[in-house]
């Protein structure tokens, strides 16, 4: 650019990048302003609690379960979600007809759903759907 590109900008120098560590002129992000983010671990988003770290899909991803349930005989069918809590809101449909099923669900422990019904879904036929709720 030349001089007259650039006359009257105001250009303040707020740091330099020299190692390509930008940290030391950067600012944190926040929710009304843009900057530098730590993403939280797996661990950090199914805790969710940490409220200074992002969260990707891949971390929200495991904040839920799906798991594919039947065998044509069993009436109480026991499901390791492995979430840690037994605040979940449990979701179960029928594998083709995608009509929403009703059972009785009991949260054993944190870990792990017992699915109750009067008649035992057929081989597969069923989808079971875990979300975490903080």
């Amino acid at each position: 650019q030349t001089k007259s590109d650039i006359d009257g900008l105001a250009i303040t120098t707020v740091g330099t990048l020299d190692t390509g560590d930008a940290t030391g002129i950067v600012s944190a992000a926040s929710t009304s302003a843009a900057g530098k983010v730590e993403l939280a671990t797996t661990a950090e988003a199914l805790a969710g609690s940490d409220s200074s770290r992002a969260v990707t899909p891949a971390g929200l991803a495991a904040r839920s379960f799906k798991a594919t349930i039947g065998d044509g005989s069993d009436n109480d069918i026991t499901i390791n979600h492995n979430l840690g809590t037994r605040d979940v809101i449990v979701q179960i449909y029928d594998a083709s007809s995608y009509e929403t099923c009703i059972a009785e669900v009991v949260r054993t422990d944190a870990n792990n759903i017992t699915v109750n019904t009067n008649t035992a879904f057929g081989n597969n036929d069923a989808i079971v759907l875990i979300t975490k709720i903080d």
